[in-house]
């Protein structure tokens, strides 16, 4: 494709772009149904309690180290923790937002 040849229209683009994905699928097996949610439930709880774990112990973890290296008291640690706290809670939100968004 050059700069002097039109651009394809939109339905044609679309088509092609379906039947690459058919292909695409058919070669490495990823079979979905159509309208079904490729998360389970299980799934879905898992990754909110991790990532709300995982800004509590990162945010904790970074401010037990300054704490250590600044020789202060636990200030930092209280500090960072509910930093930590409010970006697991971001990342909770954000994560039901996109749930509600599919269904």
């Amino acid at each position: 494709m050059t700069e002097d040849d039109p651009t394809p229209p939109p339905d044609e683009l679309a088509a092609r772009l379906r039947d690459l994905r058919k292909q695409v699928d058919a070669e490495t097996g990823n079979v979905e149904k159509a309208g079904a949610t490729p998360d389970s439930a299980m799934g879905l709880a898992f990754r909110v309690g991790i990532e709300l774990a995982a800004g509590l112990f990162v945010g904790g973890g970074l401010g037990w180290l300054l704490d250590r290296w600044w020789h202060t008291s636990p200030v930092m640690l209280i500090l960072l923790f509910f930093v930590g706290a409010a970006a697991g809670m971001v990342n909770v939100f954000r994560t039901a937002r996109d749930i509600n968004r599919r269904s």
